[in-house]
């Protein structure tokens, strides 16, 4: 999280997800139809894509976490020129996507936190955004991150474990799916391969028909939407048009705290049982993440404890002192409604391709990962946490 704005909250009737109009989240006067605005932007400066296989249907075969795909460095001028050819063997051999067709890849740059992108929180783009349309006025850029893809660029299932989410939709349209907390869709959740902070879905076509009388909350985002998540909610997203950006930013809530304790928990189970049986971390952790020494972790771990138990930083936030978060009278708010997952209408089938997989995986190996998935289970963490919070030392 980026936010250290505790005392900004959601509006008790925000329980489910809200898309807003009106609010202007990006202060230029300069065109941003296309991505050729934050080319000029960057000025050639190359970022990290995660190239993968773009699916013919709404689901594919098999999730594509990060550790799925490929990562290249590209600027935002030959991501475009790619993006309108079709022929990209037409491209110099030192094109960074000369190896992938359109139509069969998508490029994906995202989780781009900017001041860490840039190293400069003055840069121009951190400057032009402002989210005091929504309430937020001390939040600018330095609190946001980017996301720039390609049609069928997405992000797999998954809840954020901190705070709600606020998306504003700057270019191209991006398709939201999105699941209440304690949906049953839940019931097919993994921490393998572990990233910090997101607990993804493991969900596969031959799953689907058993989610059709689910609720799920479906929207399009169109460029000036904001769209609002609530805590802990599970969400799928994919770019609808050749080019998407967008920007988002968490808000840190009353809680996170304990949330900050069952995600080093989380941590603790997944890299002592990486460390112990000396793993690859290509299989065990997505792209970027890292293997932390479990007494490392301990002593993270003892100091959040210790945190809790003194109540410096897990007491609520009293009433008085919470902010609830009002746009402004301009900014027009849509409650968005649930239909059953089934009335989507998803293609559950994709071409046939092989699944790539462990095939030389031992029995024991994997029946490490279905212990150490029971181990991190929600309710379960959820078990040790009251556990630990309660015993005496």
């Amino acid at each position: 999280m980026t936010s250290s704005t505790s005392d900004l909250v959601a509006d008790t009737r925000w329980n489910v997800p809200y898309v807003f109009k009106g609010a202007r989240i990006l202060r230029d006067t300069c065109s941003w139809t296309d991505g050729q605005r934050l080319a000029d932007l960057f000025d050639g400066k190359p970022l990290s894509f995660r190239i993968g296989k773009r699916h013919k249907s709404f689901f594919g075969n098999r999730v594509q976490f990060e550790k799925d795909c490929s990562h290249i460095q590209s600027t935002i001028n030959d991501f475009l020129h790619w993006t309108t050819t079709n022929d990209c063997k037409s491209f110099p051999i030192d094109h960074p996507l000369h190896k992938y067709p359109v139509e069969d890849y998508f490029a994906y740059a995202d989780y781009m936190h900017l001041p860490e992108l840039f190293g400069d929180e003055q840069h121009a783009l951190i400057n032009m955004i402002n989210w005091g349309d929504m309430g937020m006025k001390d939040r600018d850029g330095k609190e946001s991150t980017l996301w720039i893809g390609s049609q069928g660029a997405h992000t797999p299932c998954h809840y954020d474990t901190y705070g709600i989410n606020f998306v504003a939709q700057i270019v191209g349209r991006k398709r939201w799916l999105l699941f209440p907390s304690h949906s049953p869709i839940g019931q097919l959740q993994t921490r393998i391969p572990y990233e910090e902070s997101s607990v993804y879905i493991d969900i596969e076509p031959s799953v689907l028909d058993r989610l059709k009388n689910i609720d799920v909350y479906d929207v399009t985002l169109e460029p000036g939407d904001v769209l609002f998540v609530p805590k802990h909610w599970w969400h799928f997203v994919s770019s609808l048009d050749s080019v998407t950006i967008s920007v988002n930013s968490w808000l840190k809530q009353p809680g996170d705290h304990e949330e900050q304790i069952k995600e080093m928990l989380v941590r603790q189970i997944v890299t002592s049982a990486i460390v112990a049986h000396d793993y690859s971390t290509d299989d065990w952790l997505n792209h970027n993440e890292m293997v932390t020494d479990p007494m490392t972790n301990l002593t993270i771990l003892s100091g959040l404890l210790s945190r809790t138990e003194s109540n410096e930083s897990n007491e609520p936030l009293p009433k008085r002192l919470r902010t609830v978060i009002t746009p402004a009278d301009h900014v027009h708010e849509q409650r968005l409604t649930s239909i059953t997952f089934g009335e989507l209408g998803l293609s559950s089938t994709n071409e046939a391709q092989v699944v790539e997989g462990s095939a030389d995986t031992s029995e024991n190996d994997a029946l490490l990962k279905r212990l150490v998935k029971a181990m991190t289970e929600r309710d379960t963490i959820d078990l040790i946490y009251n556990k630990l919070c309660t015993s005496h030392f």
